[in-house]
């Protein structure tokens, strides 16, 4: 019987917008009632597979996902070191520790980076690309 990784989870205030701050005024100013809310969402590191979402590992046409993706390392390039990936979901953010995760870890999360049906948002992706590619031999898409 296989056993579940437990990950420690923390937690972070993220500001959302309010459901009715979508109003404003006609000069393009924000009324005074548009303020953003906290919404508490947990963060866990991650150093095994079975910390990810399901969604996730086994991407589907059924279950299409739309995540923030970002890669932290050392000199991230063909020649770098990834140290950690970091995923947002709409309920959660996950840290994939490469390092203490390893090799096996990464390969597990190719599926998803490779996979039309979850959408990446990414700011400036060519180092994460890179990295990514060279070393795990994953093709964002």
């Amino acid at each position: 019987m296989a056993s579940t990784v437990t990950s420690p989870s923390y937690q972070t205030h993220i500001p959302l917008p309010s459901p009715s701050s979508s109003s404003s005024s006609s000069s393009g100013e924000k009324s005074p009632n548009n303020e953003a809310h906290l919404s508490v969402v947990p963060i866990h590191i991650v150093t095994h597979a079975s910390q990810l979402p399901v969604e996730f590992l086994e991407p589907s046409s059924e279950r299409q996902l739309v995540i923030g993706f970002d890669c932290e390392g050392v000199d991230l390039c063909r020649h770098g070191t990834l140290c950690i990936m970091q995923l947002a979901f709409p309920d959660a953010i996950y840290l994939v520790d490469a390092i203490q995760g390893g090799e096996m870890l990464i390969k597990a999360c190719k599926p998803a980076l490779e996979s039309s049906y979850i959408t990446k948002v990414i700011h400036d992706c060519k180092r994460d690309s890179e990295v990514s590619n060279s070393f795990y031999e994953h093709v964002l898409a």
